[in-house]
Order: structure tokens, then C-alpha cells, then sequence
């Protein structure tokens, strides 16, 4: 028989809440086919359809929040699994803090202390990628009362625009179709799609090739939220498209500088959390990609992992094929369309019309002075709005733009010179 012995066991519950940064006030949307809202909503979101999430913390003491569900779980579990109990959000096994089949998480049981699971376990790290970047989440989809299990590419909450959005991503490969979607209808935000496989250069059929939308190849590697890193786990790490991350990137961008600044490169397109990529590209993938206008993600030894192209899938010989400038005009339709708006049912006269370019040209300037447009001149007066748009209750103003392009090729030439030559 065994001596007598004290055993303390040390259960941990605990979370790494990983490094992240704040200060973005940019909105992105991401569509949930898996159930998010379902899974982690309060009674208000799960009868919506709507999550807002503003940072990376909230997001994460959501799994382990005591809060009851906002809904019957038995009763709605075709929802998001096709009706098995066991992997419903929250069910405690036998031998946990609850019986098996009798309870959820509530009263004094936490959620989920062991991290995200089951189908909405992709959206959740996706969510939590680009929270890491300080901007805000809206999440939309189905297992709510608004959304149920069906959701198409051409019916999802965010074409409502009364949900005001800067970005919108897509999770997974599966989620392309739902989020180009989006921004091709509204034109108001830039999508961030994934390419659907990690070794090709190949631009996925489901994304509307406009200015609108940006694909991004690739996928990173990160710890968990409960695990330190050892060399035994590395192949154990989460795997997550880079198309949060680019939004991200976006995100970061709005913050400590202006939408119309490129968010690649060095200053500005480093990805955070990351331990390797899946894939590393090569130079000559990235030239193939980048002639697909496809963006990579590359990480070099001792500069990090950086976002390495800012192509949208706009035409080429369009300016609107670079984020940065797409992203400019997207604001100035946003900010000057709203000025407008001032001028509805007044009257069509020169005053109207001194008052609508007083407004935009100061406007303009100060973009300018930011460093986003070389020139603009705006017309609005009798020579567009001529006698008969006046009749016909129109009201016109042209807007001539010269946006500031990225540098995307840098050319140094060394010359060598004999010690007695001039340098001039």
C-alpha cells in the first residue's frame, strides 16, 4: 500500500493575450458561415445577426465569459452542425463542470477555457488576427434569428450600408465568394480575399476582379491561446489565411498615417504573431503572383514577415490598381458624398453651387498637404450645370484627381570613378 501523499494538481484556464496594437477606428466586416454569432453572440447580437468587437481582449474573454447563452442550443442545433449535441458550442462533457446532455455554459461555468473548437474555430482565429492589428470587428452571418443556415454571396447582412464598413475579409478560402461580394456591391470598402490554396499563384474564380477587391496568397503560423512554444509543437500551431492579417495591415495604416498610404512594406506591413509561414515564397513566385496581381506575404531572415505588394485586381493600366489609391477615392466619395448630401433640395443656383466648392476645395487641400493627391480642380458652375440639368433637377460637379502613386520599383545605380575624376 502507498505512504500517505498529498497530490496538487494545477489546472490551467488561463489565456495568452498576445501583443497587440491600438488606435484604428477602421471598421471591417467578416462573414461567419460557421456560426460565430451563434457561438459567442449575447441575446441582443444572436437575434441581429451583428457582432461588434473592439479589440482583442474583449474577443478572447468571450470564451471564457460565465455569461448564459442567448438561446436555446438543443433546440437550434441543425444551425451549425446538423444537430450533434456534442459538438455544440459549450456542451460539457461527463465529468465536467456539467452533465453531459443537461447544460451549457452559464451561471458560474465558463464557456470554453480550452479555446475556440469545432466549425467556427477558423472564423475565431481569423477574428483574432486582424483584432490584433487595433481595428474594429464587425462579424455577420448565419445561427442567428436574422441569418439563419442559409446564407448566399448575394445576401448577407453587410450589404446593408446602413452597417457603415472601411474593409471586409474572408476567413477561409470558402468565404471568397460572400466577401467580394460584398465590396463589389457597396463600393465603399476594399475586400481581402485569400487565394483557396497555399502553393499556387492561381486567383480564385469566386473575387470580382475591380478595384475593390485585393487577394492575398498564403497562410501563417502562430501559437494558440493557451500554449508557449516548444520545439515538440511546432507542427501543432494554428494556420490562418493572411487575408486578416492584410486587413489588418489596412487597419494599421488608417492609424499612423491615412488610407491613402500603402500598407506594404517595411513600415507598415509587418504581420504580426507570426512563427513561420506555411509558405515561404520564392522571387521568382512572387513575379509570377505579383503578375496575377496577387499580394505575397514574405518573411525575410532578421526583418520579419512583411506584406509585399499592394495590387488590387483592378486593370493594370489603371492607377486603381494599388490599394492605396482605391482606398483614396473610396474616401473621398465617403467624405464629399456626405457633404452633398447638404445640398439636396436646394436651389440650383450660383450661391448652391460657391457653397458646394467652398466646402470640397479646403477638403481637398488638406489631402494634399498630406500627401495625397499631386492636384485636383473641382468645376461646379454654369458649365455643368447647364440650363437643362438645372430643368431636369440635376445638380453636377466634376472632380479632376491627380492621386500620389506608391513606389513599387526602386532603381540604385552605383558608378565607379577613377580617384582623380570630378564627382560633379
Amino acid at each position: 500500500m502507498a505512504r500517505p501523499n498529498i497530490t496538487v494538481l494545477v489546472e490551467d484556464q488561463s489565456f495568452v493575450i498576445p501583443f497587440s496594437e491600438s488606435g484604428s477606428l477602421t471598421r471591417a466586416g467578416m462573414v461567419s458561415l460557421g456560426g460565430l454569432a451563434y457561438a459567442l453572440g449575447t441575446t441582443a447580437e444572436h437575434k441581429t445577426g451583428v457582432m461588434t468587437i473592439s479589440s482583442v481582449n474583449e474577443w478572447i474573454a468571450r470564451l471564457n465569459s460565465t455569461e448564459t447563452l442567448g438561446h436555446d442550443g438543443w433546440k437550434e442545433a441543425s444551425i451549425v452542425n446538423g444537430g450533434s449535441h456534442s459538438e455544440m458550442p459549450f456542451f460539457h462533457t461527463a465529468g465536467g463542470e456539467a452533465t453531459a446532455g443537461t447544460k451549457y455554459a452559464g451561471g458560474t461555468f465558463a464557456r470554453w477555457p480550452s479555446g475556440p473548437t469545432g466549425a467556427w474555430k477558423d472564423e475565431w482565429w481569423a477574428a483574432h488576427n486582424y483584432l490584433q492589428y487595433g481595428g474594429v470587428l464587425i462579424v455577420g452571418g448565419t445561427g442567428t434569428v436574422e441569418n439563419t443556415a442559409t446564407l448566399t454571396a448575394s445576401a448577407t447582412a453587410f450589404h446593408d450600408k446602413q452597417i457603415p464598413l472601411d474593409l471586409v475579409f474572408a476567413a477561409t478560402g470558402d468565404h471568397v465568394s460572400h466577401t467580394s461580394n460584398i465590396a463589389s456591391f457597396r463600393q465603399d470598402c476594399i475586400a481581402v480575399c485569400p487565394t483557396t490554396l497555399a502553393d499556387t499563384a492561381a486567383l480564385s474564380s469566386s473575387q470580382t476582379n475591380d478595384e475593390f477587391n485585393v487577394s492575398v496568397h498564403g497562410y501563417k503560423k502562430h501559437l494558440g491561446i493557451n500554449q508557449g512554444i516548444r520545439e515538440d509543437a511546432l507542427d501543432d500551431l494554428i494556420q490562418t489565411p493572411l487575408a486578416a492579417d492584410v486587413a489588418g495591415c489596412m487597419a494599421r495604416t488608417d492609424a499612423v498615417a491615412d488610407p491613402w498610404w500603402s500598407p506594404a512594406g517595411f513600415k507598415r506591413g509587418q504581420i504580426l504573431g507570426t512563427v513561420r509561414l506555411e509558405d515561404n515564397p520564392t522571387d521568382a513566385e512572387m513575379d509570377t503572383m505579383y503578375d496575377g496581381k496577387i499580394n505575397p506575404v514574405v518573411t525575410f531572415p532578421g526583418e520579419g514577415t512583411v506584406l509585399f505588394g499592394d495590387k488590387t485586381l483592378a486593370s493594370s493600366s489603371s492607377t486603381l490598381s494599388r490599394i492605396n489609391v482605391s482606398r483614396l477615392f473610396i474616401h473621398l466619395k465617403k467624405t464629399i458624398g456626405a457633404a452633398a448630401r447638404d445640398k439636396l433640395f436646394e436651389l440650383n443656383d450660383e450661391d448652391t453651387r460657391r457653397s458646394f466648392r467652398n466646402a470640397v476645395d479646403p477638403f481637398l487641400r488638406s489631402i494634399q498637404a498630406r500627401r495625397g493627391l499631386y492636384d485636383f480642380r473641382v468645376v461646379c458652375d454654369e458649365t455643368n450645370n447647364t440650363a437643362s440639368i438645372i430643368d431636369s433637377n440635376n445638380f453636377v460637379a466634376d472632380i479632376f484627381i491627380k492621386p500620389t502613386k506608391s513606389i513599387n520599383f526602386i532603381r540604385i545605380r552605383f558608378v565607379n570613378k577613377n580617384t582623380n575624376d570630378s564627382l560633379e
